[in-house]
């Protein structure tokens, strides 16, 4: 099972992307909002969550193979909440897949865990440590990035050939009329 968490300002596409695509290939995902079950999109639009996180006591990580972090406005928010920073560690420290898009990559710096990976993130994005690769989608090791909205769903697919299978994902991506290689 794995987790996304979605704060105020969240990017939509990203998110539902990923949660869409995942859900199709029936990985199950648990959506957290951060502070509430009520979270407000960067389009404006309210989204009712499952489950509300406010500190590491509010997930038993044991319970999740991995952590989807979307990107937006919003993340400058979430960069300053040491709870959800602290949680990325646990995640890491657990050898556990740790995904993030768009700005999102720049809470896997400050949680400290890009020294010596690469990664990719949305242009201008500030990020300290590791190896920026200017790609859609970059995996190294247990930890996947992606660019921005407009790579959510290659990223997506991704995830489903990394958890699932290759196979699986580009079934899915005929499924869904995305021409999709397999490449990311």
């Amino acid at each position: 099972m794995y987790c996304t968490f979605l704060g105020n300002n969240f990017e939509d596409i990203e998110a539902l992307a990923i949660i869409d695509i995942l859900r199709r290939a029936k990985i199950q995902l648990e959506i957290f909002g951060v502070g509430s079950d009520k979270i407000k999109s960067r389009s404006n639009i309210i989204y009712f969550t499952e489950m509300v996180f406010n500190s590491e006591k509010d997930i038993d990580i044991s319970s999740f193979d991995g952590i989807l972090l979307p990107g937006g406005p919003g993340t400058t928010e979430l960069a300053n909440n040491n709870e959800l920073i602290k949680l990325i560690k646990n995640f890491y420290s657990e050898n556990k897949l740790i995904f993030a898009i768009c700005a999102a990559p720049m809470l896997l710096d400050i949680a400290g865990i890009l020294e010596g990976k690469k990664y990719t993130c949305y242009p201008g994005t500030v990020i300290n440590n590791g190896t920026y690769v200017d790609e859609d989608v970059v995996v190294d090791g247990k930890i996947i990035t992606s660019k921005g909205v407009g790579t959510a769903i290659k990223a997506a697919l991704t995830l489903v050939e990394i958890i699932n299978s290759r196979e699986e994902a580009i079934e899915l991506s005929k499924k869904i009329v995305y021409n999709w290689d397999g490449k990311y």
